[in-house]
């Protein structure tokens, strides 16, 4: 795990460094964490090599945790942790989907929590992403990650992407949603299977995607549907 800390105040980055690298240590050896007293020097060094994890004081003067974390949500799948004394400030970061939220005053045990919350999704994400489908022209292998939805018409799966390809492919949807349930997909309906990373809105009879797309939702699997998406939203808050 390539992890990042950044803080303005250089007492403040110390004691970070310190308790996330403790944190860290008692659950693997496989990680590494580099200080950073400048949001910008930290938006250049995750260009050129991306951070799996980024603690972000939101409260910096240059650039701002919450702008910082606006540029890496662009371009990344990266973890991004908040770390304030400003309590109010939650309400604030959630549009930046954090992964937690740390009070800098009960540090030591919202850390405890959050590390092994974080190196828990981080293998999961790493183990896991690749899912084999098969086509008419062959096996195909998928990050979920990438997968909007997936339709069934017919005898046929049609796998939508964040990069607009869609994929044909052979398979029972109501197969593929025990199997993808763990990955945070929802049956909203008799012939659509949602990833929940790209629910935008959910409305009576229908959720809205991030692209806009209108999925249908069925009456009889709405409180379901509603239910699960507030557990994933809880997991990733």
């Amino acid at each position: 795990m390539r992890i990042a800390v950044c803080d303005d105040n250089d007492t403040a980055l110390k004691m970070l460094e310190k308790a996330i690298r403790d944190a860290f240590s008692k659950l693997t050896d496989e990680f590494d964490v580099m200080a950073f007293y400048d949001g910008t020097e930290l938006l250049d060094k995750h260009k050129n090599d991306p951070f799996d994890i980024v603690f972000l004081d939101i409260d910096m003067p240059v650039i701002s945790g919450f702008e910082v974390a606006d540029n890496i949500n662009k371009d990344s799948g990266t973890f991004i942790v908040f770390l304030t004394t400003h309590d109010e400030l939650v309400y604030s970061s959630i549009k930046f989907q954090p992964f937690r939220f740390i009070r800098k005053a009960y540090l030591q045990n919202e850390l405890t929590e959050a590390v092994e919350s974080l190196t828990n999704a981080f293998n999961k994400r790493i183990m896991s992403t690749k899912y084999k489908f098969q086509t008419k022209d062959g096996d195909v292998f998928l990050d979920l990650r990438k997968i909007i939805y997936i339709e069934i018409y017919g005898h046929w799966l049609k796998i939508y992407t964040d990069s607009g390809e869609s994929i044909e492919c052979y398979g029972s949807l109501s197969s593929l949603e025990k199997q993808l349930t763990e990955f945070d997909f929802i049956r909203t309906h008799k012939s659509y299977l949602v990833n929940c990373q790209y629910i935008y809105s959910l409305q009576t009879k229908q959720i809205i995607l991030d692209n806009k797309t209108a999925i249908p939702l069925s009456r009889y699997k709405a409180e379901a549907v509603k239910e699960k998406y507030q557990k994933y939203l809880r997991s990733v808050l």
